[in-house]
């Protein structure tokens, strides 16, 4: 069958069954926010249990003192594990009871249950690796809202992709796993549908997938792009729609909005369905998976599910009812507050930088762009004083050997830094900090540790510029919890932002607020900082749709590279003069 007879089939069917399709997916997704919820406040319920502030590589030493807390985070993921087998045997034995036109949510949840019951150590050791190492380069057709954070932020990506071994190693293993998740893209299914061990399915999958990888690439590429190509021309054509309405008065121009922006969010959520049974009826629609489906016996369940569909229409309709009061506020802008606009290392743009990070003629340069706040960065010299720089090592930027704290201030300001074909003196930070505040520009000072710091260093630092730093409204962060919590028991007034790489769980710190590397920040964690009066910036967010991301999850900060083109896109929300533009950018912002 070719790919595009194929579409054809699979989308008749959606269609037809459309309802049933929907109440699979919507009940699968009421039962993962339930999930999630719980899985995030016991996560952060065992790491208060233990003492334990925040989880991050940073702690790993206090994580092994504690084989409890190790203990039961090893329980909760094994939990998850299950939970995600859990959600594709619901999704993939959903899928077959439509198509058998039995379609039982009672009955689907005990097979469901039954299936994870089914399932052995050994297979669940499996399924470990499969879903952490293949699963996410499967996303296409197996997606969870369970993996979200397994994922490698953009920081790491960015520092590997810079050095030629590691992004030789990273292009080698991102294209074995590749090649694995074709290879075995069938194992899945198969133990679900045909109750075989994972042991058997490989073998099986490996069989159908022999000589075939580009086939199946291709097969996925296609269905994809039919269901995503289509769904985004009919947003093109509400979008032109809407600019007409625009030309109405008031309120016909907002009703025609709302509705319109509704219609948007009803044909995403029938495109996403319809995009992964597109995807997941391809692996369904081999002979040897079809053929199981059509002699298996079925057994009808004498459970009413009355009370199931009340409950889910119930839901639907509060859901309904806040969507149309969240269109109405969102395309009237007051959903959102413009976030701080941060200077990253006090320079602007990645392509056209104007000037050196970290240093003089760079601030003075980014000073005439107006940035809320200009982030930078300090070390402990070996003289105990602080110098403006990055680097724990000397060499990319200066050429010198060895680290800041291995030079004396008046050393390390005789040295010139250069990047980008620009050049500049190292500067102090009592030189930055004044011409800083004779602009009135606010900083944001990260403060970098190194094992070489004196036992003085932050007593010194405190000493010296907790005045300087409170009258002219500067904020410091730092990725070093010390620092953190000398600054919030020594001085409490400091506002301290707590850097956190990478979003395990929501920490427990004394921190005014927490600096997100933006690849695994959510809205749930940016909820749960508000519950705690904690703000929230973003870092380093580069690209355009990542800046409308960030926006749409209303964090309160943004550090970046491009100052210039954060300003730009946050001047284009705010002056947006029609509700067509809103819609557009809410598209804009939804994920693929």
């Amino acid at each position: 069958m070719s790919t595009f007879s194929l579409f054809k089939k699979i989308t008749k069917e959606f269609f037809s069954h459309c309802l049933n399709y929907l109440t699979l997916f919507f009940s699968m997704n009421v039962m993962l926010f339930a999930v999630i919820t719980l899985f995030d406040y016991a996560a952060s319920l065992i790491l208060r249990s233990q003492h334990i502030p925040y989880l991050s590589y940073t702690n790993l030493i206090v994580l092994v003192q504690k084989p409890m807390a190790i203990l039961l985070l090893l329980l909760l993921f094994i939990l998850l594990i299950m939970s995600v087998y859990f959600q594709f045997s619901y999704l993939l034995l959903g899928i077959q009871q439509i198509y058998r036109r039995q379609f039982n949510l009672i009955g689907l949840l005990k097979e469901s249950l039954q299936e994870i019951r089914r399932q052995t150590w050994r297979s669940l050791s499996f399924f470990f690796f499969y879903f952490i190492l293949v699963l996410p380069v499967s996303q296409e057709i197996f997606q969870t809202q369970l993996l979200n954070k397994v994922v490698i932020p953009n920081f790491i990506i960015d520092f590997l992709g810079n050095n030629l071994l590691y992004a030789l190693l990273l292009a080698l293993a991102g294209t074995v796993i590749v090649y694995l998740a074709i290879r075995w893209l069938f194992v899945l299914p198969l133990v679900i549908l045909t109750q075989i061990s994972p042991k058997e399915a490989i073998p099986k999958s490996l069989e159908i997938t022999k000589g075939k990888f580009w086939f199946f690439s291709w097969r996925i590429f296609l269905l994809s792009l039919f269901s995503v190509g289509i769904k985004y021309m009919l947003f093109i054509l509400i979008y032109f729609i809407q600019i007409g309405l625009d030309t109405l008065s008031q309120p016909y121009s907002l009703i025609g909005g709302i509705f319109n922006l509704s219609l948007v969010q009803v044909i995403n959520v029938i495109g996403g369905a319809w995009t992964s049974i597109l995807l997941m009826s391809l692996l369904m629609y081999q002979p040897v998976i079809l053929n199981h489906v059509k002699k298996k016996e079925w057994r009808d369940s004498n459970v009413s599910v009355r009370w199931l569909n009340l409950l889910n229409g119930f839901i639907l309709v509060m859901i309904s009812l806040s969507l149309l009061l969240f269109n109405g506020l969102f395309l009237n802008g007051l959903t959102q507050r413009e976030p701080k606009v941060i200077s990253h290392r006090g320079v602007d743009s990645l392509m056209h930088p104007n000037g050196v990070q970290n240093t003089i003629p760079s601030l003075k340069e980014t000073i005439k762009l107006k940035p809320d706040f200009i982030e930078m960065d300090i070390q402990e010299t070996k003289d105990g004083k602080f110098v403006m720089m990055h680097d724990p090592d000397l060499s990319a930027l200066t050429g010198n050997k060895g680290t800041p704290q291995s030079y004396t201030l008046e050393e390390l300001t005789q040295m010139t830094v250069h990047e980008n074909g620009m050049s500049a003196k190292v500067a102090s930070f009592d030189e930055y900090l004044e011409v800083a505040n004779k602009a009135n520009q606010k900083l944001l000072i990260e403060i970098k540790t190194s094992k070489q710091d004196s036992k003085k260093m932050m007593a010194n630092f405190i000493k010296t510029y907790e005045k300087d730093i409170l009258a002219h409204h500067h904020e410091v962060q730092s990725l070093d919890y010390h620092v953190i919590s000398t600054l919030k028991e020594q001085a409490p007034k400091i506002p301290v932002s707590y850097i956190l790489p990478y979003n395990f769980v929501f920490p427990n710190t004394p921190s005014d607020g927490y600096t997100m590397e933006a690849t695994t920040l959510n809205e749930t964690f940016i909820i749960k900082a508000r519950g705690t009066k904690k703000h929230v910036f973003a870092w380093t967010v580069n690209e355009t749709d990542d800046m409308n991301k960030m926006m749409f999850m209303d964090v309160d900060g943004i550090i970046t590279d491009e100052l210039s083109l954060l300003k730009q896109e946050i001047k284009e929300f705010r002056d947006s003069p029609n509700y067509a533009d809103r819609i557009m950018y809410y598209i804009s912002v939804l994920p693929n």
